[in-house]
């Protein structure tokens, strides 16, 4: 990532601000019209055109109940030795469909182990965006430690972790982890991404719904993206990454999936978790 900014600024066409987006702006209370984004120190932006590419975060922003909803997806590290780093560098990425655990080879004696799932939910509380102010909707928004000391592995995450060590490397099923985190996705009901307008709100567009696999995609997608902008998309991905106007469920169903799904991730936190 260090890299590809480094590309960007190169370009001299790209100017980076760091901030919080709190809210987008509209040109009038009534207005369909977007015009930008105010940020969290009250800081204006404004745009002819807004791009939502703001992954696990969205929902905050606009109101994509039953199109994409944000899950956490438990992940460990452990370390190993040089002789062991050797051994397993090479190794393929290990994934088991039946319940979501995978391994990854592992880079500078660190191995991850995580889980590719329905996640943890974490349901809050906000305004309905561009609503009337009062009326408020439960969505699931990710929760860090940025934002709460509350945030960490619940125990049932990292008993997940250990199951799969036990089975894949039982050589490590005993390794304690040196860490862990709580990574989040942007869960589409198929697993698609979303990407094109906003069919109410002019001036808007969206690009997230990675689904857990977004990151695979980044040296193209970028270009497909301009496409969907500019309206030459093909149109298999067109119809792929479509605004859909039914609504799902909030959950992922592409059948890559294991563990439980509608598991709330401040109740498995209450049974004692930690990082």
């Amino acid at each position: 990532m260090r890299y590809l900014r480094n590309l960007a600024e190169a370009t001299k066409r790209i100017t980076f601000l760091h901030g919080t987006v709190s809210r987008l702006l509209f040109s009038s209370p009534s207005s369909a019209q977007v015009t930008g984004v105010q940020l969290s120190d009250a800081i204006q932006i404004h745009a002819d055109l807004t791009m939502l590419a703001t992954g696990a975060w969205t929902p905050s922003l606009i109101d994509l109940r039953g199109r994409a909803t944000a899950t956490g997806q438990v992940l460990m590290y452990l370390s190993l030795t040089a002789t062991e780093q050797s051994r397993l560098g090479s190794m393929p990425v290990i994934l088991n469909l039946s319940h979501g655990m995978f391994i990854i080879p592992p880079t500078n004696r660190v191995l991850k182990v995580a889980r590719h799932a329905y996640g943890y939910l974490n349901p809050t509380q906000i305004r309905i965006p561009n609503g009337d102010g009062k009326a408020e909707m439960e969505v699931s928004l990710p929760l860090t430690t940025w934002d709460s000391a509350d945030a960490a592995v619940p125990p049932e995450g990292e008993q997940a972790c250990r199951a799969a060590l036990r089975d894949i490397i039982p050589a490590l099923a005993e390794r304690p982890f040196t860490a862990g985190r709580v990574c989040w996705y942007t869960d589409t009901p198929t697993g698609d991404f979303l990407i094109d307008y906003h069919p109410s709100y002019r001036g808007l567009f969206l690009a997230t719904g990675g689904s857990g696999h977004g990151f695979k995609f980044l040296p193209v997608i970028g270009e497909r993206i301009v496409d969907a902008i500019g309206g030459t998309l093909e149109e298999g991905l067109r119809k792929r990454w479509r605004w859909r106007e039914e609504v799902g469920v909030d959950a992922c169903e592409d059948g890559s999936r294991g563990g439980k799904p509608g598991m709330v991730l401040r109740d498995e936190l209450g049974k004692g978790g930690k990082l």
